[in-house]
């Protein structure tokens, strides 16, 4: 989705009421208060009471969730500990969605606490973003192995599936020199994001274009296209997935990188990559994908690597990452293991939340985006940049193959 400004204010402070929160019996708690507040002068009518606030502990599966009054207040009482803040609310009709987070803070019976160990009740500013529909979403995301015939660990068959949701009656959309790949780093449970809070998001080591001149890969409305992570081949023969992806359209495939496999008629894509890596490790327990396009186009891109490359933070040696800025990506889906002892690594803007598998790893299934509607045999699915609400985990992976 397209993003367009707004702003959220959150305000922490200590209240006295509880709403709609989930507790253990017994266990002591300490009041949260919460303020949406919508700007003046933005033509955008925000309903604030179908906004869903959830407060998801860092430490364990515990949450708390509730809507706001027409104000934008809502109150909890919350039991101490690591939280983070995720809002967000979908309009089925106009289908505009409203989203915001806030990163992990910790709440004590004194109040939040500062990085610097202070307390503090003040106002914390997050940014909400309204996004309006786009016509590219990511339908289908299978990252999760499967295992062979003879029962070992297989992780060769994954593949994430583009459509063109657009509807009926919309836009053709051309592929060409769009871009995939994986935000770093590469699992939700690294422990720590070390651009947290930074302008622009890390890619992991390299990323693959849409081959073409602009106008030689359309996609059109209700049109998927399928491109095979690793290996573009049959592994029907070699792996309880049974997927054929001899028929995806595109294959994440280079001569330099190792593992990677591409059958006649599958088209390669072209790689792009930092650092000395000799395959694309995409996750099998939390990829956070995306699809994107550089601004200036891909080419003056990477000539300015000077700006778009760098190392970690205080670093200045190792790998250098390629980034991005978040108002270039057109789709993601953030995946994780499970929402206690995970990072967030997509912004609000981009993806509000995280879908995650409860199927074990290789077990042969994916992520699915929800069906919302169909007119004239065109299917249109939901994409409210919520993950927890758009997709469906532990799906059995079902590809529109050519």
């Amino acid at each position: 989705m397209k993003r367009l400004a707004y702003s959220l204010y959150i305000l922490m402070a200590m209240v006295l009421l509880c709403t709609s929160c989930l507790r253990e019996e017994g266990s002591s708690v300490t009041p949260l208060q919460v303020v949406l507040k919508v700007p003046q002068g933005l033509d955008v009518n925000v309903d604030l009471t179908k906004v869903t606030i959830r407060l998801q502990s860092k430490t364990s599966s515990l949450s708390y969730v509730a809507n706001p009054d027409e104000s934008g207040e809502v109150r909890f009482n919350v039991q101490p500990g690591r939280y983070d803040l995720l809002a967000s609310s979908y309009d089925k009709v106009t289908r505009i969605a409203v989203n915001a987070s806030h990163p992990e803070f910790l709440l004590t019976d004194k109040g939040i606490v500062g990085a610097d160990g202070s307390f503090s009740e003040s106002v914390l500013e997050v940014l909400l973003e309204v996004a309006v529909p786009n016509a590219l979403v990511i339908r289908e995301l299978y990252y999760h192995g499967s295992t062979t015939l003879e029962g070992a660990q297989y992780t060769k068959d994954r593949y994430v599936e583009i459509y063109n949701n657009s509807g009926a009656g919309g836009r053709t959309v051309y592929l060409d020199s769009l871009c995939v790949s994986t935000i770093y780093p590469y699992n939700s449970t690294t422990g720590n994001n070390a651009w947290q809070g930074a302008d622009t998001l890390a890619l992991a080591q390299m990323f693959w274009m849409f081959p073409g001149n602009g106008h030689e890969h359309p996609l059109k409305p209700g049109e998927s296209c399928v491109v095979a992570l690793t290996s573009a081949v049959d592994h029907s023969k070699r792996a309880t997935s049974g997927l054929e992806l001899n028929r995806a359209h595109f294959g994440a495939y280079a001569d330099h990188l190792s593992g990677h496999e591409i059958a006649a008629g599958v088209t390669p894509m072209i790689c792009y990559m930092a650092g000395q890596g000799n395959t694309w490790a995409v996750s099998i327990h939390s990829p956070a994908f995306i699809i994107f396009k550089p601004e200036m186009g891909v080419d003056a891109y990477r000539a300015d690597a000077v700006r778009w490359e760098r190392y970690e933070p205080g670093k200045s040696s190792g790998t250098k990452y390629w980034h991005i800025a978040k108002e270039w990506i057109i789709d993601a889906v953030e995946c994780v293991d499970s929402p206690d002892q995970s990072i967030k690594r997509l912004p609000s803007s981009v993806d509000a939340s995280y879908v995650y598998m409860r199927s074990p790893h290789y077990s042969g299934k994916c992520v699915t985006r929800v069906l919302e509607s169909e007119t004239d045999g065109i299917k249109v699915y939901q994409d409210t940049n919520n993950s927890a609400s758009d997709f469906i985990p532990d799906s059995i992976p079902s590809p529109n193959l050519k």
